[in-house]
């Protein structure tokens, strides 16, 4: 098995009052993507990181292999929910994969 770590600093502009309702729409988004991926076991969105955090938004993602990591990347449905949920409202992002 695959795992993907995807770790998140938001812009400063996401830091007022739709701040819950930004991370709220990620995590619906993101998350609703479990089972439409060939090849991803699960995706899970932790956008409740504590204020001693250096990052806002943590994602972890399971996959049977590689290829379930490179089908993540070109399927329609993340890439159309990334667009909209994570690209408008992201700073800076960082990932790492391993075998499990």
């Amino acid at each position: 098995m695959i795992k993907q770590v995807i770790v998140m600093n938001l812009q400063d502009k996401c830091f007022g009052p739709n701040l819950e309702t930004i991370k709220n729409n990620m995590k619906t988004r993101l998350e609703s993507l479990n089972g439409q991926v060939a090849g991803m076991i699960s995706l899970t969105v932790h956008a409740d990181c504590l204020n001693t955090s250096t990052s806002d938004v943590f994602v972890e993602i399971m996959f049977e292999d590689e290829e379930g990591l490179k089908s993540l990347k070109s399927n329609e449905d993340y890439n159309a929910a990334t667009k909209d949920v994570v690209v408008p409202f992201v700073d800076s992002r960082t990932h790492v994969e391993f075998e499990v």
